[in-house]
């Protein structure tokens, strides 16, 4: 014989059941999605660090690498749950990498972040310059930019105008 088997939950404390659990998951979500891109910037800021062992960069990188690879067989055939699980992964990743780096840099980079004066934030500056330089290079002017995709509407004569200046 089997062992004794619970009475089923009466309505409203299966209620209050499915409602913590819903509670739980949005808490876990809400963390996830808050956590997920501070970590990310520290862990950045720490591959670029020489003071963190080269083992835990090459370790995170490979987790990363594996996480992302469609050789993973993760449930992403299932509509938010296969998505949730690579960025679940990737915060365990990002996380362990982050506990494996000398406490004193991981404070440090932590406080240039805050500063926004990191490694990040200097890279993510240089990005602009970079991308308002090639635009005055190549002659893209706020009068003439076009999104990538999205063809601005000329008038027939603007159009004309402009192929004759070609000529």
């Amino acid at each position: 014989m089997s062992g004794p088997s619970r009475p089923p939950l009466p309505g409203r404390a299966w209620l209050r059941t499915i409602r913590s659990l819903v509670l739980k998951r949005l808490s876990f979500l809400k963390r996830l999605f808050r956590d997920l891109p501070r970590q990310a910037k520290l862990a950045y800021c720490l591959l670029y660090d020489p003071r963190v062992p080269v083992a835990s960069k090459v370790g995170v990188l490979a987790a990363l690498a594996l996480i992302v690879t469609p050789f993973v067989n993760l449930p992403e055939w299932i509509p938010v749950v296969g998505e949730m699980d690579v960025l679940a992964l990737s915060l365990v990743a990002t996380r362990l990498f982050i506990s494996t780096a000398p406490s004193e840099v991981v404070e440090e980079q932590e406080r240039l972040i805050r500063e926004r004066s990191s490694r990040f934030d200097l890279d993510v500056a240089r990005g602009e310059r970079v991308a308002v330089a090639l635009a005055h290079r190549f002659g893209a002017h706020k009068n003439d930019m076009e999104f990538v995709g999205v063809a601005l509407d000329h008038p027939p004569a603007v159009a004309a105008e402009r192929s004759e200046g070609v000529a």
